[in-house]
């Protein structure tokens, strides 16, 4: 009962992510916290889990209902990509369409396999070293927008009533559009950088959703469902490996982990701190030899890899908690934003 922090003494955490738990505790119906090590601040704590009796908070969840990640195999042979070519497609055309990214830290990512922790979990996951794959970060777009503007202003709903029913179907409507979405956009970014594939979903992993087990409602703002057998995606920021793994349920969590690095800048800092640091050239490039691709110049300096924290820091807190089992790490070789 109460508010438990995942973190150690090398986790950096800000305060105020803190202090919006403590203010999140005192609602009615809200009897357990989990501040996860990608915890930090927004209109509501992001990187947590916070679960509820008799009640449910939907402004928790915030208006980007169903946002996750899918890890898709492109079924294209590691030796075959051509990343110059891919590149120069990028560079001078946009994903436009019904299905889209989105803004903000949502993303497409082409990766290969750096590394097998474990060859058994990887096989149960069809994951092979030698292919390339492709990481989607995206919600449900302008239908959880509307959503969130419906219900935004009421605080709490209560269990049995209509609204409470209302709310939950339209939720569940949009965590599938979402998973969907990301779907089509795999579709169409394979299809902007004209390269034919066989597409395959090996894990599909929803961060920002609802979840009900044993009648408490589980409100995961940043965070994933760790079930028994369940794996998850854990990203890293721009520039930065991702991790694959399997989940191992712990009650302190309160049965999930962190979806990725978590923001450790606000938005408004970084163009500051980096300006005079870097050229924008050079924020295009990362130290593991990747390529970011953007539209708008501006996400250079938002989504830059000093924005957010050490994504290994955060995979060695949920060890250290046994949260997890490694199965493979995620090296990127071209992020693409819109």
């Amino acid at each position: 009962m109460g508010i438990k922090i995942i973190k150690n003494n090398k986790l950096w955490m800000e305060d105020e992510a803190i202090h919006q738990l403590e203010n999140i505790a005192s609602f009615e119906g809200v009897y357990d916290i989990a501040g996860l090590p990608d915890l930090h601040p927004g209109k509501t704590p992001i990187g947590a889990t916070i679960c509820s009796q008799h009640r449910i908070y939907p402004f928790l969840i915030g208006n980007d209902i169903g946002c996750g990640m899918s890890l898709f195999d492109t079924n294209i042979k590691l030796k075959k990509m051509h990343i110059d070519k891919v590149l120069k497609r990028l560079e001078h055309t946009n994903l436009v369409g019904k299905y889209s990214i989105g803004g903000g830290n949502h993303f497409a990512e082409i990766q290969l396999i750096d590394k097998i922790y474990n060859q058994e979990f990887a096989n149960h996951l069809s994951l092979e070293k030698s292919h390339v794959y492709l990481l989607i970060h995206s919600g449900s777009r302008t239908m959880g927008e509307e959503i969130y503007r419906q219900y935004s202003s009421i605080h709490g709903l209560i269990e049995g009533t209509e609204e409470f029913y209302n709310y939950l179907l339209k939720h569940n409507s949009a965590v599938l559009y979402a998973k969907e979405n990301r779907q089509e956009v795999a579709n169409d970014f394979m299809k902007l950088i004209h390269i034919q594939y066989k597409n395959q979903l090996c894990i599909d992993c929803t961060h920002n959703y609802l979840e009900i087990i044993d009648g408490n409602y589980y409100h995961h703002k940043g965070s994933v469902s760790a079930l028994e057998n369940e794996y998850a995606i854990i990203a890293g920021s721009r520039g930065s490996y991702s991790y694959i793994v399997k989940c191992i349920p712990q009650s302190d969590t309160l049965f999930s982990i962190s979806h990725g690095a978590g923001r450790k800048w606000a938005r408004s800092l970084c163009k500051g701190r980096l300006e005079n640091k870097y050229k924008k050239d050079e924020l295009k490039k990362s130290k593991l030899g990747s390529t970011v691709v953007t539209h708008h110049k501006s996400l250079l300096y938002e989504e830059a890899t000093e924005a957010y924290k050490n994504i290994d820091d955060v995979i060695n807190t949920l060890l250290e908690y046994q949260c997890i089992e490694l199965v493979v790490r995620l090296k990127p070789m071209v992020t693409y934003k819109c």
